[in-house]
């Protein structure tokens, strides 16, 4: 089918393809507009209502149901409490980050007549619910970290305990700033699809966004051993500056030197879970800068909450300044582009990584960019100059895309998660359709997406379940066709559902 579709396109009369591409950008435009009067990002372009859905395979429909209820049916267990606990897929912990992003599809609003699919599900509406709070009460437990166990854990190794912190609840502390920002997108986006819940005025929930709030404020002067201070910071670890194994990050664990006047806010490691070179990853930090928007409203609307509004409004600012001041470097063959990471001395790293956020995501996380300077960017990460970049042919199909560092060790593996942000950013309702032909033919007839692949032989993959790239997927599939979700074609069933 890619082959004949990529065919047909290329010998339609060019006519037609004006017409049609014109046609394509009054949708973009439009939709682009209204995301942005609702207060979500404008990307993915919804491109339902023009002929993009026609042009799709029915293997590429199915496996949208497929991917939009692989986290659902293989990683969430709803529990007691009003509690949900959603694993990554192959790795049994909850991770902050992977979680939200697998139950983002079911948040996103009109993909079914008119409605989000929370919206006419009780069922998954309880399943994000439990998962807002449970992540609330994960921040309280140690702001710092990045995946929890479902029961709580006492590792007897020493090192585990005081070099990596974990003890408790606690999988992993590998501080991530993004984390945070994924939690504070579920609630705004649950919050927009149901204004008066009562979930919303949990205490709990309302201090987790304090707390994250408070954090980022302290990290922005990392440097000078700053943390965050107050009753809401009562962990074992809380009333001291972070730190982690000392060899992963430099100085003692402390990383690598920064500019605490900079404005941003540091994180230890990236969006891979990889150490940080440099501590400012910029796109962590745009998106903070948005989720930071969605505390603003919320603090104004939902909970009257001036003080919090301000802190809010000032951190943004300080970070948005931050990124523009230091985050933009002048590349010798692309000219002005956003740097992955700097460190507000003058040092910058140029690369992008697939792993969300990233440089290639940035339409997609809603930050307001300079046009300009984003497409520069794009044409240096999307080209060999950035050293996650490969490409391959195999079956006749040319793939390429961004891989990752935490994969390096697995040369030239590209990562399905980088093609579908592709067309996540895409405006060009053709092109989209051409990348999900791409990422069907290069799951190998397994039916899901991988966490990576060989472009010259996609058979050869890693990571075969990974609920994070599978939502990525479904929501690509829905932004180009009103035959994904379809109740008839899809049905699912919660792994584990222990509500008493």
């Amino acid at each position: 089918f890619l082959t004949f579709a990529m065919h047909r396109m290329s010998n339609e009369n060019k006519l037609s393809q004006r017409s049609h591409k014109s046609v394509t950008a009054f949708v973009a435009a439009r939709e682009k507009r209204k995301r942005e009067i609702d207060g979500l990002p404008a990307f993915p372009i919804n491109h339902r209502s023009v002929d993009a859905g026609r042009r799709l395979s029915d293997q590429a429909i199915s496996q949208c149901h497929k991917a939009l209820w692989h986290a659902l049916e293989t990683t969430t267990f709803v529990l007691p409490k009003n509690e949900t606990f959603v694993i990554s897929g192959d790795i049994k912990n909850l991770w902050l980050r992977d979680s939200a992003a697998q139950m983002h599809p079911l948040l996103i609003p009109n993909v079914y007549q008119g409605k989000s699919l929370v919206q006419i599900d009780p069922k998954l509406e309880r399943v994000v619910s439990g998962l807002i709070l449970k992540t609330a009460r994960f921040i309280r437990f140690d702001p710092y970290s990045n995946s929890f166990h479902r029961e709580p854990e006492n590792p007897k190794n020493a090192f585990d305990r005081e070099a990596l912190g974990r003890h408790g609840y606690i999988a992993t502390r590998n501080y991530e700033l993004d984390s945070g920002c994924y939690f504070i997108r579920m609630l705004y986006y649950f919050q927009k699809n149901f204004p008066a819940h009562p979930l919303l005025r949990e205490r709990e929930v309302k201090e987790a966004v304090m707390i994250m709030v408070d954090v980022w404020i302290a990290e922005q002067r990392h440097e000078e051993d700053a943390y965050p201070k107050g009753e809401l910071f009562d962990c074992k670890h809380c009333g001291k500056p972070y730190r982690y194994n000392p060899k992963e990050l430099e100085r003692n664990g402390k990383g690598t030197k920064t500019n605490s006047t900079a404005g941003l806010t540091w994180s230890g490691f990236r969006p891979g879970d990889n150490p940080c070179s440099y501590a400012y990853v910029i796109p962590s930090n745009m998106f903070a800068v948005v989720v930071l928007g969605y505390v603003m409203e919320m603090a104004t609307t939902l909970w009257t909450d001036d003080s919090l509004m301000k802190k809010a409004q000032k951190l943004r600012q300080e970070i948005d300044d931050g990124i523009r001041r230091h985050g933009i470097v002048e590349h010798k063959t692309y000219g002005k582009i956003y740097a992955y990471e700097v460190d507000g001395l003058g040092h910058s790293l140029l690369e992008d990584d697939a792993n969300v956020p990233s440089l290639l995501s940035i339409p997609y996380l809603g930050y307001k960019y300079d046009e300009r300077v984003y497409a520069n960017t794009k044409r240096f990460i999307l080209s060999k100059d950035n050293p996650y970049f490969y490409q391959g042919k195999s079956g006749g199909i040319e793939y390429s895309g961004i891989g990752s560092k935490r994969t390096n060790a697995n040369a030239a593996t590209l990562w399905p998660m980088a093609m579908i942000m592709e067309g996540l950013v895409s405006k060009d309702a053709s092109d989209k359709v051409i990348l999900v032909e791409k990422l069907v033919a290069s799951s190998a007839g397994t039916g899901y997406m991988h966490g990576s692949f060989k472009p010259t032989n996609p058979r050869n993959f890693l990571r075969p379940w990974f609920c994070w790239a599978d939502a990525l997927f479904a929501e690509l599939v829905m932004s180009l066709t009103e035959g994904c979700p379809m109740p008839e074609r899809g049905k699912y069933d919660v792994y584990k559902w222990d509500d008493r």
